[in-house]
This record gives structure tokens, C-alpha cells and sequence, in this order.
């Protein structure tokens, strides 16, 4: 397979061939947008109890399956035009390989799908605090198995993770054609200010063509109000680590929980975009 090095590296953490089309129409779109590669790594979880040996023995039935679904990804991937390279790694430990997978191959984002509490096919360690404050690049985890979502919402009240959140949408609209809108809860009576923040946001962020929304009432409940009218949602993480705020289940965590569509959740270590990484050094 191809590589490049003259683009940023997207790792899509695959587990479950359910969402595997989802998950690498998203990473295909931001390594499309952003001129990169996609990297679709298969971490295969073995139960504690099992030894990675033993579980090597088996490694004809577990080739097989891998073989199976990351054949799918570059399938998947061909239809972007973007190189792709594919990995299985056999681990007991989960979200953690997923970190070390992205700062071994110097990624920029990591693509991935959750399900409750429970990532890339793994179990939840009790470490994952320590983990989450420390991301090695920017996350994008989605809750969801559709691969070419066509109305998309950006909640925003800026923020580098809102940032990422924009990126994702301009990728969505600029190679998968998607119809993105921009959302800004504000308190009653601040509208003018927050279509004011919102218009200027959006023409920061290269969507100063886009729908822009400015609601009055409480946040959670006036993203859940107008999701329903759109079939993704991308949410930017905002005080706490995206994914601390998951497994714990906090109120924020509670609200995408309870929306109808399927939900991207953003998280960005740092305000650099993906551009101003590659261009100006990790």
C-alpha cells in the first residue's frame, strides 16, 4: 500500500464491522480535506485470563476476521483517493493501544466508535484518567453507523475543540457533500451578541456559508431540541477529557446519550489545527 509524508496521518481504530464503513468515511473525508493518508488499525482485545502467545497461536482464525474487515477499509478508503495503510495489533489493553498506536505512527487524529463505556472493543481501564489528560492528537469518537451523514449541526461556543469540530464539518461538506449548520445557545435576551460571536466564528472557521442558529435556553436541552432535525451531530468536548466525561457519564455525556442522532464527539489537545501541525512541527 501507499504511504505519503506529505499529508497528516488519520489512524481509524476499527473493531466491529458494523461501524467499520462509518468510521472510515470519516477519516477518509479528513485525510481527503486535509491532503493526508488513513491508517486503519484492527485491535483485537484478549481477555486478561489469555496470554498475547496464546493468543498468537490462534492467529489463522484471528488474520482471517482482521484480514476480512480491514479489507473493507481500504475498499472504503479507495473511494476517497486517499493511501491508506492497515494494521491488527493484538493487546489486552484497549483505548490504551489506540494511544500508543497513534503517537507510535505520529498521528494527527484518531478516529474511533464507542458503545457506552466500552472502546475500540476493549475493556475500560482504571487508568483511563491519566490517559485522557495527556491525548496524543486530536480524537474524534462517534457514536453512530452511518457513512455519509447529509445534515450535519456544529454546536459551538468556541474553543479549540470547537475548532476541531469545524474541521470535521468542512471535510463533511467539502468532500461528502454534507449541509452543515451552526449552532450558538446563549442566555435570553443575548441573541444580538451571540449571532454577532456566531457570524464571526464562522467566517474564522471557513463556514461563513453555513446556516447559522442562535437559541435561547439551556444548552443541553436545546441541543437535544434541535438535533432532531439532523442526522449527525458534532459536539466538541469542553471543560473535562472527552473521554473521563464518557465513562463517567456527566450530565454532558447524559445529553448526547439521550439524542436520537448520531453523535461526533471532538477533543483537541491544543488549539493547533491539523495544517498548523504538519506545517509547524509537532
Amino acid at each position: 500500500m501507499t504511504e505519503t509524508d506529505d499529508g497528516p496521518t488519520v489512524l481509524v481504530a476499527l473493531s466491529n464491522p458494523r461501524t467499520e464503513s462509518a468510521l472510515v468515511a470519516l477519516a477518509g473525508a479528513l485525510a481527503r480535506h486535509e491532503g493526508g493518508r488513513v491508517l486503519a488499525v484492527h485491535v483485537v482485545t484478549v481477555p486478561d485470563q489469555t496470554s498475547l502467545e496464546k493468543a498468537a497461536e490462534s492467529r489463522a482464525r484471528l488474520d482471517g476476521s482482521s484480514d476480512e474487515l480491514l479489507s473493507a477499509a481500504v475498499a472504503d478508503a479507495a473511494a476517497f483517493g486517499v493511501p491508506i495503510e492497515t494494521k491488527t495489533v493484538l493487546s489486552h489493553r484497549g483505548i490504551e493501544e489506540v494511544f500508543d498506536a497513534a503517537r507510535t505512527n505520529d498521528a494527527d487524529a484518531v478516529v474511533m466508535g464507542y458503545g457506552g463505556t466500552r472502546f475500540a472493543g476493549g475493556r475500560v481501564e482504571g487508568s483511563l484518567d491519566e490517559i485522557a489528560r495527556d491525548l496524543p492528537c486530536d480524537f474524534l469518537v462517534f457514536d453512530g453507523a452511518q457513512p455519509n451523514p447529509t445534515d450535519v449541526l456544529v454546536p459551538t461556543a468556541g474553543g479549540p475543540s470547537s475548532d476541531l469540530s469545524a474541521e470535521a464539518a468542512a471535510a463533511l461538506r467539502d468532500v461528502r457533500g454534507a449541509t452543515v449548520s451552526l449552532l450558538h445557545v446563549v442566555d435570553p435576551g443575548g441573541e444580538e451578541a451571540g449571532r454577532e460571536f456566531l457570524a464571526a466564528w464562522a467566517a474564522g472557521h471557513g463556514l461563513g456559508d453555513v446556516d447559522l442558529r442562535v437559541e435561547a435556553g439551556d444548552v443541553e436541552e436545546t441541543i437535544e431540541r434541535v438535533a432532531e432535525g439532523y442526522d449527525l451531530a458534532i459536539v466538541g468536548a469542553t471543560e473535562r477529557g472527552l473521554l473521563s466525561r464518557i465513562v463517567r457519564r456527566s450530565l454532558a455525556y447524559g445529553a448526547i446519550e439521550r439524542l436520537d442522532t448520531p453523535v461526533l464527539l471532538a477533543e483537541r489537545p491544543s488549539a493547533r489545527s491539523l495544517r498548523e501541525r504538519l506545517v509547524g512541527g509537532r
